[in-house]
């Protein structure tokens, strides 16, 4: 996970036309334990996850501490890969095919869901017009 393919990938995923494969190769894959090529790698994803906020989302990250992808690929540190998950779950429940993740979401197990739901929360403060929608949505569906 530390690597950034898999949070490539998943990028990808939610929004093809935007992290297109030409973006996707400039994620080293075998990078090993060599933490430089980590913070390389997450650093363009960190920089592919702004743009698309600001390009594609129409908003700007702000308030949000950003993730030290430093920590990230040196240490593996949990709480700075979680923020940065949760930016890219902000992509997901704000892209266009947000309904399809949302439907996801609610297949989880109950309690998995609301660790789900306090993410969006957190992240979604950071959306204030679209993400309260979603945020309303999530709750109507999970309580």
């Amino acid at each position: 996970m530390t690597s950034g393919v898999a949070m490539a990938q998943v990028l990808q995923k939610i929004d093809g036309m935007y992290f297109t494969d030409a973006w996707i190769s400039r994620i080293k894959p075998d990078v090993g334990d060599n933490w430089r090529l980590k913070i390389s790698n997450l650093k363009k994803i960190l920089k592919g996850i702004l743009d698309y906020n600001h390009e594609v989302l129409g908003q700007q990250i702000n308030d949000f501490t950003l993730p030290d992808v430093s920590l990230i690929a040196e240490h593996s540190d949990a709480a700075e890969l979680g923020r940065m998950l949760q930016l890219i779950l902000g992509c997901a429940v704000n892209c266009e095919q947000c309904q399809e993740y949302i439907q996801t979401i609610m297949m989880m197990e109950e309690s998995v869901q609301h660790v789900v739901m306090t993410a969006i929360q957190e992240v979604s403060q950071l959306f204030k017009h679209r993400g309260s929608s979603v945020l309303q949505l999530l709750e109507a569906l999970v309580f």
